[in-house]
Protein backbone atom coordinates (compact mmCIF):
# COMPACT_ATOMS: atom_id res chain seq x y z
CA UNK A 1 0.00 0.00 0.00
CA UNK A 2 1.21 3.33 -0.53
CA UNK A 3 2.47 5.81 1.59
CA UNK A 4 -0.36 8.61 0.68
CA UNK A 5 -3.08 6.26 1.31
CA UNK A 6 -2.17 4.85 4.59
CA UNK A 7 -2.19 8.41 5.77
CA UNK A 8 -5.42 9.61 3.93
CA UNK A 9 -7.04 6.50 5.36
CA UNK A 10 -5.39 7.80 9.13
CA UNK A 11 -6.74 11.31 8.47
CA UNK A 12 -10.13 9.54 7.05
CA UNK A 13 -10.38 7.29 10.84
CA UNK A 14 -10.03 10.78 12.87
CA UNK A 15 -12.65 12.57 10.58
CA UNK A 16 -14.72 9.66 12.24
CA UNK A 17 -13.52 9.83 15.57
CA UNK A 18 -15.80 11.10 17.94
CA UNK A 19 -13.48 12.96 21.29
CA UNK A 20 -10.53 10.41 20.17
CA UNK A 21 -12.60 7.31 20.20
CA UNK A 22 -13.88 5.56 16.91
CA UNK A 23 -16.55 3.09 16.45
CA UNK A 24 -15.62 -0.36 14.95
CA UNK A 25 -18.57 -2.85 13.45
CA UNK A 26 -18.75 -6.46 14.03
CA UNK A 27 -16.08 -6.59 10.37
CA UNK A 28 -13.45 -4.30 12.01
CA UNK A 29 -14.50 -1.31 10.18
CA UNK A 30 -14.40 2.11 11.35
CA UNK A 31 -17.69 3.46 11.39
CA UNK A 32 -19.32 6.91 11.84
CA UNK A 33 -21.45 7.24 15.31
CA UNK A 34 -23.76 8.51 12.86
CA UNK A 35 -23.70 6.13 9.83
CA UNK A 36 -24.41 3.45 12.92
CA UNK A 37 -27.00 4.75 14.44
CA UNK A 38 -29.02 5.14 11.43
CA UNK A 39 -28.20 1.31 10.35
CA UNK A 40 -28.72 0.47 13.64
CA UNK A 41 -25.35 -1.73 14.10
CA UNK A 42 -23.74 -2.77 16.71
CA UNK A 43 -20.52 -1.16 17.23
CA UNK A 44 -17.45 -1.08 19.55
CA UNK A 45 -15.88 1.95 20.92
CA UNK A 46 -11.94 1.99 20.33
CA UNK A 47 -9.02 4.39 21.19
CA UNK A 48 -8.73 6.16 17.69
CA UNK A 49 -4.88 7.26 18.38
CA UNK A 50 -3.92 3.46 19.30
CA UNK A 51 -5.98 1.84 16.25
CA UNK A 52 -4.03 4.94 14.00
CA UNK A 53 -0.48 4.11 15.24
CA UNK A 54 -1.11 0.25 14.80
CA UNK A 55 -2.88 1.24 11.54
CA UNK A 56 0.61 3.20 10.59
CA UNK A 57 2.99 0.88 12.23
CA UNK A 58 1.67 -2.48 10.20
CA UNK A 59 2.30 -0.36 6.86
CA UNK A 60 6.02 0.87 7.84
CA UNK A 61 5.55 4.06 9.47
CA UNK A 62 6.05 4.27 13.49
CA UNK A 63 5.16 7.30 14.42
CA UNK A 64 5.94 6.09 18.73
CA UNK A 65 9.72 6.58 17.08
CA UNK A 66 10.41 10.19 17.81
CA UNK A 67 13.51 10.26 15.90
CA UNK A 68 11.75 9.64 12.91
CA UNK A 69 8.54 12.12 13.48
CA UNK A 70 11.90 14.81 13.77
CA UNK A 71 12.43 13.88 10.05
CA UNK A 72 9.63 13.72 8.66
CA UNK A 73 8.77 17.11 10.77
CA UNK A 74 12.16 18.27 8.84
CA UNK A 75 11.10 16.92 5.58
CA UNK A 76 7.84 18.67 5.66
CA UNK A 77 9.42 21.91 6.54
CA UNK A 78 12.07 21.92 3.87
CA UNK A 79 9.22 21.33 1.19
CA UNK A 80 7.28 23.94 2.55
CA UNK A 81 9.97 26.73 2.31
CA UNK A 82 11.65 25.14 -1.23
CA UNK A 83 7.52 25.77 -2.43
CA UNK A 84 7.67 29.47 -1.18
CA UNK A 85 10.97 30.12 -2.86
CA UNK A 86 9.40 28.45 -6.28
CA UNK A 87 6.33 30.73 -5.89
CA UNK A 88 8.44 33.65 -5.70
CA UNK A 89 10.09 32.37 -8.94
CA UNK A 90 6.67 31.96 -10.46
CA UNK A 91 5.15 35.29 -9.48
CA UNK A 92 8.51 37.03 -11.00
CA UNK A 93 7.97 36.10 -13.80
CA UNK A 94 4.64 36.53 -14.14
CA UNK A 95 4.59 40.06 -12.49
CA UNK A 96 3.95 41.31 -16.29
CA UNK A 97 1.56 39.95 -17.29
CA UNK A 98 -2.12 40.52 -16.47
CA UNK A 99 -3.23 37.28 -14.83
CA UNK A 100 -6.61 38.97 -13.90
CA UNK A 101 -7.97 38.65 -17.51
CA UNK A 102 -6.70 35.49 -18.85
CA UNK A 103 -8.22 33.01 -19.72
CA UNK A 104 -11.34 35.19 -20.49
CA UNK A 105 -13.72 35.38 -23.90
CA UNK A 106 -13.61 39.74 -24.84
Amino acid sequence: MKLKKVIENALDMLEKADDGIVLMNMYNEVVHPADAAFRGETVHPYNAKAFIEEFLSMNGLDLRDKDLRMKLLKLILEEAEANKSRKKKLDAVLKGYDMESFGKIV
